[in-house]
């Protein structure tokens, strides 16, 4: 079954950590396959309230490796920024998913990687 995930968090300094991501954009997309993350976004709202909020938006396959896990320096340096940007006063907010569309050639792959990870 495929994860599709909306959350919301409270940030300080995380745009310095969303600088980090892009600039190393090759090397954290390349981390992706062994978590069996298909899509990640990140989107930055500047609320009226005086905070900046993220949202991390995500499609994930079954059964990948914890990013806690990894020993890539983005996957490390990644825990790092999320232990110091997360606002811990605040607790992030999990959107209801009300409708997943997934165009059926994409579906079709993403149920393919899962069906062969399965068969390892």
């Amino acid at each position: 079954m495929t994860k599709v995930e909306l959350t919301r968090f409270r940030k300080v300094k995380a745009q310095e950590w969303m600088n980090f991501l892009n600039e190393h954009h090759s090397d954290t997309v390349a981390t992706m396959a062994g978590e069996k993350m298909y899509v990640e976004s990140v989107f930055k709202e500047e609320n009226p309230d005086g905070y900046t909020y993220f949202y991390w938006y995500s499609v994930q396959g079954e059964g990948g490796n914890a990013v806690e896990e990894s020993e890539s320096y983005i996957d490390k340096k990644h825990i790092e920024y999320w232990d110091e940007c997360i606002d811990p006063e605040y607790k992030p907010v999990d959107m209801r998913l009300e409708e997943n569309l997934i165009a059926p050639a994409i579906d079709k792959i993403i149920k393919d990687k899962n069906n062969e990870n399965m068969e390892d």
